[in-house]
């Protein structure tokens, strides 16, 4: 279920529809839920999962366990049933930013109702809170990068610069933080320069002994320029650079970004499918290389501009398939 389209879901939603003949009893309308938004634990545990920051769009909705659809957040849609009935709400993410590429989010658990009384033509407002799953359920968070202490970025050779800590007006802050937040990750490129390229210190290969994982980085980010997020991985005595996704900008107006952004990048089936490389690390960069302009056609260099990219709340999170 971790990889679901707009087809499956519309096909579910229609199919409920298609059913309405097919009441409890002498039921004879249906029982509607609203759900406005899923939010994520404001009490979250910073140590562990940092900010609990989130982009959750769509609701995955299940009644008696049971799939009745995927919900475009806000959603008000309809249950045949009424009475009591266990209701369970999963949020759902677009998974690297893409639309159409809609799926429930490993890592959140669903909040479960498990006696919600429906009553035909009444509408029950839900407002559910979702944690994530905890080590003990098997989640890991491999990297947490908030830039509070340190920087675990480092400029990889050929880079124009590299990324600094910075605070004030230009650093993330959010009041969903139960924990203050004054520092963010900042790299700037003059016009005189072209290019940036940085990467995890650290080397990761919790992937080789699990037998496929489900691998998710976490970021919030602001930017006026284009930037490609990656992974790089060591595999038969050869250093292998991969590009996951390109990021467009969230400020098109090349001055001091305002507006940020969270995006979810799926890193587990590029790591399934090399699990017998030696380690992988994450990269960022905006260096349009041939082999990228390839994959994701060209794009305009701004040069003329001073262009700005913010990060903060990285992290890399994994568990079991």
């Amino acid at each position: 279920m971790f990889r679901k389209t707009t087809i499956f879901s519309l096909a579910v939603f229609c199919f409920a529809f298609a059913s309405c003949n097919k009441f409890e009893g002498s039921q004879t309308v249906p029982a509607y839920i609203h759900i406005d938004q899923i939010s994520v634990d404001p009490a979250t545990d910073y140590s562990v999962y940092g900010a609990p920051t989130h982009k959750i769009t769509e609701a995955w909705v299940y009644v008696d366990d049971q799939i009745i659809g995927c919900y475009e957040l806000p959603a008000t849609f309809p249950v045949l049933k009424n009475g009591p009935h266990k209701v369970a709400v999963y949020g759902g993410i677009k998974a690297d930013g893409r639309t159409g590429a809609y799926s429930t989010y490993p890592f959140y658990k669903p909040t479960v109702y498990q006696s919600l009384n429906l009553v035909e033509d009444s509408i029950i407002n839900l407002n559910p809170v979702v944690n994530y799953y905890s080590h003990d359920e098997g989640t890991t968070v491999a990297w947490l990068e908030d830039f509070e202490n340190a920087n675990s970025l480092v400029a990889e050779p050929g880079s124009d610069t590299s990324i600094i800590r910075i605070s004030g007006n230009e650093a993330w802050n959010s009041p969903v933080c139960s924990v203050a937040s004054f520092f963010s990750g900042k790299v700037e490129l003059p016009p005189d320069s072209m290019d940036f390229t940085v990467s995890t210190a650290t080397e990761f290969d919790f992937y080789k002994n699990m037998n496929g994982v489900y691998c998710m980085l976490e970021m919030d980010y602001c930017c006026n320029d284009t930037f490609f997020v990656g992974v790089k991985y060591f595999k038969d005595f050869h250093l292998t650079t991969w590009p996951l996704i390109k990021v467009t900008p969230t400020d098109k107006e090349h001055d001091k970004p305002q507006r940020w952004n969270k995006i979810y990048i799926n890193i587990g089936p590029t790591m399934n499918n090399n699990y017998t490389a030696d380690y992988f690390k994450v990269y960022f960069t905006s260096d349009l290389t041939t082999s990228v302009d390839t994959l994701y056609g060209h794009y305009y260099h701004p040069i003329n501009e001073r262009r700005y990219y913010y990060f903060d709340n990285l992290k890399l999170l994994y568990r079991k398939l």
